[in-house]
């Protein structure tokens, strides 16, 4: 019996296949239509279990933005990072349409429980993910933290800027806005002429360019504000730094002012897709 991990992000939707005991098979991705709405979201989804679909399939695990109700499956709430997904059954779409048994999380929850595999017996742990927003989750004395309305430990909404750049959430100076790829490709493009992507901005900043230096010291400062906060209220054992911009590593070691409890995702991108199936 085989079972499918989905991790439905505001840029990409990535799926594997795992055997029951946890070999990951196969894996496939598919652009997330992210301002198309519930139903062409969903049809991708669908789009990306149907390429990995097999007669012997018995679980699906989804990791999904948002803040989600694991027990009923549903978004409670979504920023417009994935437009109309505010009360998107998920749970029941999946079922309805496999005939397999279904868990659903929030993406960042799932990248942390994806983690975790590599910290047996840790109690306190934080992940952070930078991708199109900023994900956040926490472990605190063994139990993941969900909060009212299931918005606890999500540090991409915390206040990093008083009245500062306007979220999607509705707030101003969310950490989201400063320390997502979204945010990062956005101010390299306001000190770069002509760039094409975050790794573009890694790149010229190990290259020694002075526009990027700029750049991602002025992000490396607000993360590091972002660190303290947790630290002071948390305490964790270890901050997880996962997502695709935290791929370039050796700029992150030298942002970061301290890093005895800083380690970086080691399953990579596909954290939320192993923690979606982790029961």
């Amino acid at each position: 019996m085989t079972k499918i991990g989905i991790d439905i992000g505001g840029t990409t939707i990535k799926a594997a296949r795992f055997s029951e005991t946890g070999e990951l098979l196969e894996e496939t991705a598919v652009p997330t239509p992210a301002r198309a709405g519930r139903c062409v979201i969903f049809s991708a989804v669908f789009s990306a279990v149907d390429a990995l679909l097999r007669d012997d399939l018995a679980f699906l695990g989804i990791s999904s933005a948002g803040n989600i109700d694991p027990v009923s499956g549903k978004c409670v709430y979504a920023t417009a990072n994935l437009f109309d997904w505010t009360g998107a059954d998920i749970k029941g779409e999946l079922e309805r349409r496999y005939h397999v048994r279904v868990q659903v999380d929030n993406d960042a929850v799932c990248a942390l429980k994806g983690e975790l595999r590599f910290y047996p017996g840790a109690r306190d742990v934080t992940m952070l993910t930078f991708g199109t927003g900023l994900g956040g989750a926490s472990l605190v004395n063994g139990e993941i933290v969900r909060g009212k309305n299931f918005d606890g430990a999500r540090w991409g909404h915390v206040i990093l800027v008083p009245d500062g750049l306007k979220c999607n959430c509705g707030k101003r100076g969310c950490a989201e806005r400063y320390l997502s790829a979204t945010a990062l490709f956005k101010a390299g493009q306001k000190k770069i002429l002509g760039l094409a992507d975050c790794k573009q901005i890694f790149d010229r900043y190990l290259a020694g360019e002075r526009e990027a230096r700029e750049v991602l010291a002025r992000f490396g400062g607000y993360l590091n504000i972002l660190l303290e906060n947790i630290r002071t209220a948390l305490a964790p054992e270890v901050i997880i730094l996962g997502g695709g911009v935290a791929k370039s590593q050796s700029v992150f070691r030298e942002l970061i002012c301290r890093s005895d409890d800083i380690a970086f995702a080691r399953l990579g991108g596909l954290s939320g897709v192993y923690g979606a199936v982790a029961e």
